[in-house]
């Protein structure tokens, strides 16, 4: 791994938790963020950076399509009712994780379409 990777992984992780602090505030309508919360959205952040593309890469290998998609996906609404929601002031949270997941997912691959279009770089795959 040279310098240029791991910049782009922090690139990435820093975009993926700016995603996710936006997707939390649109769930439960507060923009303020503790030290404590920043945390917990850069530990859901580096866990979808790295959890994503080897999910979809194994699927691939095993031929099962979007199968590794959907694992990932539901690993990512557990990460973030279990990291994440704790700190959301909201009234049902496997709800609130959901949403806070396919927020997060869309706006993710809406950020790597952009920057495969303009940058020739895809965010999504690191390995």
């Amino acid at each position: 791994m040279d310098l240029a990777e791991l910049a782009l992984i922090i690139v990435t992780v820093a975009l993926v938790s700016v995603i996710f602090y936006i997707a939390g505030a649109i769930v439960s309508r507060d923009w303020s963020a503790t030290g404590s919360y920043v945390l917990r959205i850069i530990v859901v952040a580096v866990i979808a950076v790295f959890v994503i593309p080897v999910f979809r890469d194994a699927a691939g290998e095993f031929d099962l399509n979007d199968l590794g998609l959907l694992v990932a996906f539901v690993l990512l609404v557990i990460a973030v009712r279990f990291i994440m929601v704790d700190e959301l002031t909201v009234s049902d949270d496997w709800l609130a994780a959901i949403v806070v997941s396919l927020l997060g997912v869309i706006m993710i691959y809406i950020v790597d379409a952009i920057a495969r279009a303009m940058f020739d770089i895809r965010l999504l795959a690191l390995f």
